[in-house]
């Protein structure tokens, strides 16, 4: 495309050369670009005001494409990550077997408890007899639901003073053993001793029985993957070998299960079932795996809002899960209000006091607080980049103890008796990939897409403006000053030849 040679009579003396060459690139511009409207904007044959409303129209479509666009990023910023199913048939070989932890409904074995306490020094006119009615204070550590008596609390407390014991001794000698709760194991279609999967472990209900679970400062990490089907899940028989153990009240009868990923501190948080006695109930387990695309673990906290465990660590417990941040809040509550926390939260991470019988008032007088139910004793948690959550689904039915089997697993079951089967229900299961909502690629087709839409804009138009406003805007200020000095020397000559002119006029 051409454009003629600027002569000095189109020169416009008002304006400077560098407006004129402007002027002249912005109707060229406007002759030629490919955004719609602005060729009608310089239209010759409408009027004015026909010219005006095209100015109006563009600018109005430039404001809602910038708009779409403001928008498309706020929606990034806010929100740059997005959930994908990678992966519906993943093996379930690959993942870690679910660390399960056995909870008694009631924290202490009455007939172990009587022994032991037998081999301590009574506080004065105290007897053995006085004090196992009362050893379900232990629940004051963990709910507000009852007030004890501040002269029981006190005897509980001299009793660990004279006889110089640490709370957790304590706790750990009136607790159940394993095998006082596990009568017998199968995993993977073997039986197997007890011991040798289950371990004594910290709960949120105080000492329980775990499998698989990742506890560092105390229990050997058994590392079990999952296979799938009946036969290769974990089955239990579990009873309460206790003759005393009706002496302590009870809400129900039975046992508590808790499962979840194996670095996670079993609590409330953790999915729960409920095993009463005389049944035998099936849980089948579905595992959902969250991992992250290598783009998401570039990206900045703030962006991905999701936590990988180096980066955020706990005061309280080794391995960052968000269950465990939650309660590594309580935890940190807990020393605020009442200077110590209980014993089944203690680890070798920290110096901390470990709250007694004494406390317990303390404890429950700030349940209220401790457990966060103000926003301003709420901790900011936030949700672990990669996890790997297990649903549960449970059916039972009453166990008949008339029906012969062959299944030596069943040899020995009594009244009073409860059976559990955990086991994987699909060979396969859904791992769910963490990645950007939309990478560069996409910004720019959005962007392209919202000045296309309003202007009819491309990459191509961009690179006119550039040639226009750097090339053909050189192009016009040259033809401008050239055009003025040849105005400027005309201007000269017709001055030249006018004084000639007087003169011989005057002659």
């Amino acid at each position: 495309m051409g454009h003629a040679e600027l002569q000095p009579e189109d020169i416009d003396e008002s304006i400077s050369a560098l407006r004129g060459a402007l002027q002249r690139t912005w109707w060229a511009f406007c002759a030629t670009t490919s955004i719609h409207g602005l060729k009608y904007a310089r239209d010759e044959d409408t009027n004015k005001y026909i010219r005006f409303l095209w100015y109006i129209i563009t600018l109005v479509m430039f404001a809602c494409a910038i708009t779409m666009v403001f928008t498309f990023y706020v929606d990034y910023q806010s929100s740059p990550t997005r959930m994908n199913v990678e992966n519906d048939h993943a093996p379930t070989a690959s993942v870690l077997f679910p660390a399960t932890t056995i909870c008694p409904e009631v924290m202490n074995n009455m007939e172990k408890s009587k022994a032991y306490l037998e081999t301590l020094v009574m506080p004065n006119d105290t007897t053995v007899s006085d004090l196992l009615p009362h050893l379900g204070l232990d629940y004051g550590f963990m709910y507000d639901d009852q007030r004890y008596n501040m002269s029981i609390l006190e005897m509980f407390d001299e009793l660990l003073e004279i006889n110089n014991l640490p709370i957790i001794e304590f706790a750990k000698k009136t607790a159940w053993n394993c095998n006082d709760l596990i009568y017998k194991c199968r995993f993977k279609d073997t039986i197997v001793p007890c011991d040798q999967l289950f371990q004594l472990a910290s709960t949120f209900n105080g000492y329980c029985c775990s499998f698989n679970l990742n506890q560092t400062y105390n229990l050997k990490f058994t590392n079990q993957l999952a296979y799938a089907g009946f036969r290769n899940g974990l089955s239990l028989i579990l009873y309460y070998n206790d003759t005393l153990y009706k002496n302590l009240r009870s809400y129900s009868l039975g046992f508590k299960i808790l499962m979840q990923e194996a670095n996670a501190f079993p609590s409330a948080h953790s999915t729960n079932k409920f095993i009463p006695l005389n049944e035998e109930v099936f849980i089948s387990i579905k595992p959902t795996e969250t991992f992250c695309s290598q783009a998401v673990k570039d990206l900045s906290f703030e962006e991905r809002q999701c936590t990988f465990p180096y980066e955020y660590k706990l005061r309280y417990f080794s391995s960052y899960v968000a269950a465990n941040c939650e309660l590594n809040c309580r935890v940190t509550m807990m020393v605020k209000f009442c200077g110590c926390h209980t014993y089944f939260f203690y680890s070798n991470r920290t110096s901390e006091r470990i709250c007694t019988y004494r406390d317990i008032p303390c404890l429950v007088e700030n349940f209220a607080n401790i457990i966060g139910r103000l926003r301003k004793y709420q901790c900011p948690c936030v949700n672990s980049c990669e996890k790997v959550e297990y649903s549960a689904q449970a059916t039972s039915s009453a166990l008949d103890l008339s029906i012969q089997t062959a299944d030596a697993f069943y040899d020995g079951l009594q009244r009073d008796y409860s059976v559990v089967h955990l086991y994987m229900n699909s060979e396969v299961y859904r791992r769910v990939r963490h990645d950007l909502l939309s990478n560069m690629v996409t910004l720019v087709s959005n962007l392209g897409s919202a000045f296309s839409l309003f202007v009819g804009m491309s990459m191509v138009s961009a690179v006119e403006i550039f040639y226009y406003f750097t090339v053909i805007l050189r192009k016009f200020y040259r033809q401008e000053k050239n055009a003025r000095e040849k105005l400027l020397q005309r201007k000269h000559k017709e001055q030249e030849k006018q004084k000639e002119k007087d003169e011989k006029d005057s002659d």
